[in-house]
């Protein structure tokens, strides 16, 4: 009975976890922007869909985890644009070069001044599922993961 009961506690802390209130792309663009600008990897990792996570060898992780960390060298100041466009049913970005966990369906961008004359755009890849937007975080594919394994590797 313990057991069972340790298992719904599971289930349902993963269920509130996977919720979330990004039920459209804009909530989505806040709560990323939120965590960007607290320097939270936990609210930004609730943003991402839970599939982009799953059945990652430890080189995957570590790239993941350098990629998401570039999104703290920005903070995103309260006056941006945050625009969201609908990709056409075909090819899929950045060709062959990675893997998508989830086929994303839309584009979202966020674009915010940085200075006077300069500007910064954030471009992240989104769908929806079970209600709810999440990024899709690509992991790049075999070919290009041994290149990046290689450069990791201490100098001998």
């Amino acid at each position: 009975m313990k057991k069972l009961a340790a298992v719904l506690v599971i289930v349902i802390m993963a269920s509130i976890a996977y919720a979330g209130n990004n039920e459209t792309p804009k909530t989505l663009a806040e709560q990323f922007i939120a965590a960007v600008n607290a320097k939270s990897k936990e609210k930004q990792k609730a943003t991402i869909h839970p599939q982009c996570f799953t059945d990652l060898s430890q080189v995957q992780k570590e790239y993941l985890e350098e990629t998401l960390a570039r999104d703290f060298r920005k903070t995103i100041p309260e006056k941006r644009t945050v625009k969201v466009t609908k990709l056409d049913g075909g090819t899929l970005p950045f060709g062959d070069m990675v893997v998508w966990p989830l086929k994303p369906t839309h584009r979202l961008e966020i674009e915010f001044s940085t200075g006077e004359n300069s500007s910064s755009n954030i471009i992240r890849f989104i769908a929806k599922d079970k209600d709810q937007w999440f990024f899709i975080v690509p992991m790049i594919n075999k070919e290009n993961l041994k290149k990046y394994e290689e450069k990791k590797k201490p100098q001998q």
